[in-house]
């Protein structure tokens, strides 16, 4: 999903450069009994460490078929457990679960909210039970794809068991990733297959109040136990559920189900009107009540937070926040190896911006004089025009494709100031309806949707997908979206397409893309390296202010970041960390090929492997280039 937090850059070199925050992604709903997306532990080295002569490649073993057999009952048995455990992760991921062996919950649910310190070990050792289960299996005997599958796994597991030692850090009301905040879109963009679809959201709705509550208690104990979030944090959730609430009798998920369901053509009128009324009830009874008591809750709970800066300054809060940084970034590099990484990026990035002022500095002039309006020519298409010319002219470097099957809307008009800081987003098909492809776009921002559906259609999100999807994975590995691949990818994609822009001034064409890309990594950039400044080094306010007046950007905006950052912390970091771990994978594959280097050839590794961990990406990158020196 892609969010501007604040619009509107400057050169560095022109005028202090304001910070423009950006998220995006298929958010799914956090905490137990949910999918979320996870990462991986801490083993790789640096990928531009490595040099020709170190590259090695393990020689296959002997295939066993009793390895491979459980191997197989492991992955269906793993994927029937995850998929079945709540409604929603069973419908956004299978539209037809017999096709899998599985059926949906008997009761339609939103997952079990209960956090007591017994659901928890009893959640941790069915977790053990899975994790013993995979690694009872012998490795050697399974071929090399199964091999692949199972590291992911093993390293995505191995990951997660780290929550468990810092538990009451979770945050499931967080600013931006919590339930408050991403609880519109789970039901606005729920499809409705059939009438057993709009009974099951109906109900789902209704159940809203207890899995709200289940996790207002684990607040409380957070708050007894000093891991309370902040007042600003405790504010912006107060706020958001506020809004949320405001046109109560005129809400927006009772219009907007109001529209959808009258373009059902397997309900009768009379069915339509039913299920209207008992849609509102449900909104009126159960979701918004929800919301007035989630508000009661955290005005009671406001001011027992016992930390107002980052992560870091709780107990255990740096450990919580390498595992985060893993979770979302899909890196192996330790916060002080990204550190390392982003400040010499930085640095890379002036020495760019400085190269191109003083080699061009009328492309230059212009680039900072008409910023705001550089891809104007295409604010003059359609939405489907956009994305047809993109998947027509940004996708040379890229396997072919051909055309991708996809339906762009727009946000119902009741949600664009619900949602006004959501430009678009990409809605990732269940696994078995591969080309019901949708992307959203918010209406009230019509401007500059050229890089914006670069980075959700193609060739970023929507290409990823649909291209992943017809290697015909493993269902497993479509459980968990490893973020920092998925929006690493995203953002490399997004900035290849703006070479293939036409800009109106053509004269100054390969410039203006350079100085696009250098202008909008700075400002991921300083969001990555400013939020391990907050929760990993301990940064407050003045600090953050001064780093930032330091390097060129507006400090006055440093008290927004500043508590954007603290309320979610390594919430940018599969953009910022994860772009740049690909982008290390890019260069270091140029180096150790020189000529030989073949840019589809590459892509094509990366998009065959799928969404998984930077460390397992390195070694298909390797194959890659032992095959091709």
């Amino acid at each position: 999903m892609l969010k501007r937090w604040k619009k509107g850059l400057a050169v560095i070199l022109v005028a202090a450069m304001s910070v423009s925050l950006s998220a995006c992604g298929n958010d799914v709903m956090e905490g137990r009994g949910t999918t979320e997306e996870k990462t991986e532990q801490d083993t790789s080295e640096e990928v531009t460490s490595g040099d020709t002569e170190e590259i090695t490649t393990e020689a296959p073993g002997e295939p066993d078929p009793e390895a491979q057999q459980e191997f197989e009952k492991f992955l269906d048995d793993y994927f029937a457990e995850e998929v079945t455990s709540d409604s929603l992760t069973y419908h956004y991921t299978v539209k037809d679960g017999s096709k899998f062996g599985i059926a949906p919950p008997e009761t339609p649910t939103l997952g079990d909210p209960d956090m007591s310190e017994e659901a928890i070990q009893k959640d941790k050792a069915e977790f053990d039970e899975w994790y013993g289960r995979l690694k009872a299996i012998n490795y050697n005997g399974l071929t090399e794809d199964e091999k692949f599958t199972y590291d992911v796994l093993d390293e995505y597991l191995e990951t997660e068991a780290i929550s468990y030692d810092h538990i009451y850090l979770y945050e499931p009301f967080s600013p931006m990733r919590g339930l408050q905040s991403n609880i519109a879109t789970y039901f606005t963009d729920y499809t409705f297959y059939n009438k057993e679809d709009v009974e099951t959201y109906i109900a789902l709705l209704n159940d809203v109040p207890a899995y709200f509550q289940g996790y207002l208690d684990f607040e409380r104990v957070k708050a007894e136990k000093g891991y309370f979030m902040s007042d600003a944090s405790c504010d912006s959730v107060i706020e958001q559920c506020e809004t949320f609430i405001e046109k109560k009798d005129d809400h927006f998920l009772i219009a907007s189900f109001d529209s959808r369901v009258d373009e059902l053509d397997f309900l009768t009128d009379e069915e339509k009107e039913d299920f209207k009324a008992q849609n509102k009830k449900a909104v009126t009874e159960s979701l918004i009540p929800a919301f007035e008591n989630t508000i009661s809750v955290f005005q009671e709970l406001k001011g027992q937070g016992k930390v107002d800066g980052g992560i870091c300054g709780y107990e255990g809060g740096k450990e919580y926040y390498a595992y985060l940084l893993k979770q979302y970034a899909g890196t192996a590099k330790t916060p002080e190896e990204v550190i390392t990484m982003l400040d010499e990026r930085y640095d890379n990035l002036m020495g760019q911006l400085y190269t191109v002022y003083l080699s061009n500095p009328d492309a230059f002039n212009y680039f900072s004089d008409n910023y705001d309006t550089l891809f104007s020519g295409a604010d003059s298409m359609t939405v489907d025009e956009m994305i047809d010319t993109l998947m027509e002219t940004a996708t040379d470097n890229y396997p072919e494709m051909g055309k991708i099957p996809y339906t762009a809307d727009y946000l119902d008009e009741s949600l664009e100031s619900i949602m006004e800081n959501t430009l678009a987003y990409y809605m990732s098909p269940a696994i078995d309806d591969p080309d019901n492809n949708i992307i959203y776009v918010n209406g009230a921002h019509p401007e500059g949707l050229w890089t914006t559906l670069a980075h959700e259609g193609c060739p970023g999100h929507m290409f990823q997908n649909a291209y992943y999807m017809s290697t015909d994975p493993e269902p497993v590995r479509t459980l968990y979206g490893f973020l920092g691949y998925k929006e690493g990818w995203a953002m490399y994609a997004c900035y290849d397409a703006v070479n293939a822009y036409d800009f109106e001034n053509d004269e100054y064409a390969e410039a203006l893309a350079e100085l696009y890309q250098i202008n909008d990594e700075m400002s991921y950039l300083a969001m990555g390296r400013a939020d391990i400044g907050v929760n990993y080094e301990g940064w407050d306010m003045d600090k953050l202010s001064s780093w930032m007046t330091e390097k060129g950007f507006d400090g006055s905006a440093a008290e927004e970041l500043f508590n954007t950052l603290a309320a979610d912390p390594a919430v940018y970091q599969s953009y910022v960390t994860g772009y740049y771990e690909l982008k290390e994978l890019r260069e270091y594959a140029e180096k150790e090929l020189g000529d030989k280097f073949d840019v589809v050839a590459f892509n094509t590794v990366i998009l065959d492997a799928g969404p998984c961990q930077y460390d397992l990406l390195k070694e298909k990158v390797n194959q890659y280039i032992v095959k091709n020196r």
